[in-house]
């Protein structure tokens, strides 16, 4: 992410209320706060290839960047393309995440309503091991938060 990001803010940043560039900004130099190698959250920018136009952004959350991590997307809403893009997003994290970084779990947090983002995860090998209840709000409802998981095979430990 970049400063020049703040004025796509709604495409990227998950709120409650319409976002602007001045709360954009503000998110933005909070998760910069301090040495990059203390923060616990990145947060990264999904654009399209062709124009560089900002379609939304992954969250990796982790403590311990050796070993596992969490994934949480926020998409552009007025698109009509957001979960394949999101999907898109999901192959290339975690073959980032998992094979080349070689982190031990990759966690992703995807809505029920997301057939395009499930279908990659499972895909991928990604094993639902968790749902939270009505954890998504969608106009005038909420849909639960599947949880995913792809373990890296390195990490088996075969005669335990």
């Amino acid at each position: 992410m970049v400063e020049g990001d703040k004025e796509r803010g709604a495409a990227w940043l998950d709120e409650t209320f319409p976002v602007n560039a001045t709360s954009a900004e503000a998110a933005l130099e909070r998760e910069h706060e301090g040495p990059w190698w203390l923060r616990s959250a990145r947060r990264l920018a999904i654009a399209l290839g062709e124009d560089d136009e900002m379609v939304g952004s992954a969250r990796v959350t982790s403590h311990d960047w050796q070993r596992t991590c969490r994934l949480a997307f926020a998409m552009a809403p007025w698109r009509d393309d957001r979960d394949v893009l999101r999907a898109e997003a999901l192959g290339l994290l975690v073959h980032w995440l998992r094979d080349e970084s070689e982190l031990m779990t990759v966690t992703a947090e995807i809505a029920a309503d997301q057939p395009a983002s499930i279908a990659a995860a499972e895909a991928l090998g990604m094993v639902r091991n968790g749902r939270l209840r009505e954890w998504f709000a969608r106009p005038g409802t909420r849909v639960d938060c599947l949880l995913y998981q792809a373990l890296n095979p390195r990490w088996e430990v075969r005669d335990a």
